[in-house]
């Protein structure tokens, strides 16, 4: 027994002391966890901004009256019908339910109303506001008011220039692998590199490092285009994608967002030390942007506190710099701000790549 327990006790001490997997399996869940939880988890912390039209009621007063007694869950705004889902289509209202005239039932129809393009956000939207409304109906028949049948509840989308839930996630997924293919693939390479000597021996020989690196992010660019073009197709036969802006606009997009993100890979590398060091940094700069910059849902229904972090990830800059002329048609007029970020991100990260570049590697 006592040879069993050493050799438990010695992997132990290992298993302890190797960061690396502390990291992938006790860290990475637990900001998953905090991430998410923070997202959907929060009740308290969501709000949703509802537009309310329609006909007058008792049970149109009691939803909007729940609602805003809801400790701050809901933003309501009272309007005509046009207003509001006009409202919602330029992305001010998360839903709008349209009361109707009461039924034969006694209780008028409510239509809730949300934007197509909101993906998940809108789903729990619509489930919160269902739910209000059938608790105040509920207990309006419970206390024996006008409102004494049973309510109809019917849903509908909306989506200006007839956005696709599919038209709104592609960017973000372009997003994603320009990100993934720019800071973990040329963070890792560089770093086997250093590891393997090509660098050291590059660099007595008469070809210039300059031009070692230049043709490696060109290969990267061409990777990149290639990669966007082959996805974009993929969504268009498979699932009837619409890309609407200058096609253009949208390949200096994706440049752009390229360059930026290898050059925080190529930042990466000249802090990691070996090649798993280089996969962990890249992981722990990509996760929380992934999660966090509006690639698979809108980030408008996040906490307050969660708000100011999503606007220093460059990957939410990208991500809305695509989607904006792919789903919308817009020009460079509505994205040079995320273009002027992302510009800023690739000159940042090349100076820290260049301060830090070595030509070996780091000794243990």
């Amino acid at each position: 027994m006592r040879p069993l327990w050493a050799m438990t006790r010695a992997n132990l001490t290992m298993s302890v002391r190797n960061r690396t997997a502390l990291f992938w399996n006790l860290a990475f869940p637990a900001i998953f966890i905090l991430i998410f939880g923070s997202v959907f988890g929060n009740d308290d912390g969501v709000s949703f901004d509802v537009g309310i039209a329609g006909e007058p009621s008792p049970l149109h007063d009691g939803v909007v009256a729940a609602m805003l007694a809801a400790d701050d869950s809901f933003t309501v705004e009272q309007g005509a019908e046009a207003q509001e889902i006009a409202a919602l289509e330029d992305g001010d209202r998360d839903l709008v339910l349209v009361f109707g005239p009461p039924s034969a039932s006694g209780q008028p129809s409510v239509r809730i109303v949300s934007d197509a393009t909101d993906g998940p956000n809108a789903q729990i939207a619509v489930s919160v506001a269902r739910q209000v409304i059938l608790e105040v109906a509920t207990g309006a028949t419970v206390a024996g008011g006008a409102n004494d049948g049973p309510v109809a509840i019917d849903e509908a989308n909306v989506a200006s220039d007839e956005i696709s839930y599919i038209d709104f996630f592609v960017p973000g997924i372009l997003a994603m692998s320009l990100m993934n293919s720019g800071v973990i693939g040329l963070s890792t390479a560089f770093v086997i590199y250093r590891e393997r000597g090509i660098l050291r021996r590059m660099k007595v020989t008469p070809f210039p490092i300059s031009s070692f690196i230049l043709a490696r992010v060109l290969s990267q660019v061409l990777v990149a285009i290639a990669q966007s073009v082959i996805l974009i197709l993929l969504a268009w036969v498979a699932f009837g994608l619409e890309v609407r802006g200058n096609p253009l606009l949208i390949g200096g997009v994706i440049v752009l967002g390229a360059l930026a993100f290898l050059a925080i890979g190529f930042a990466i590398s000249g802090f990691a030390r070996n090649a798993e060091t280089a996969a962990s940094y890249a992981n722990l700069v990509t996760f929380p942007m992934l999660f966090l910059s509006g690639v698979f849902f809108s980030i408008d229904s996040a906490p307050g506190w969660l708000q100011p972090i999503t606007r220093v990830l460059p990957l939410s800059y990208l991500v809305n710099a695509l989607r904006e002329p792919m789903t919308r048609g817009r020009g460079l007029g509505a994205i040079w701000p995320d273009l002027l970020v992302l510009l800023a991100t690739f000159v940042v990260a090349m100076a820290v790549a260049i301060r830090f570049f070595r030509w070996d590697a780091r000794g243990a």
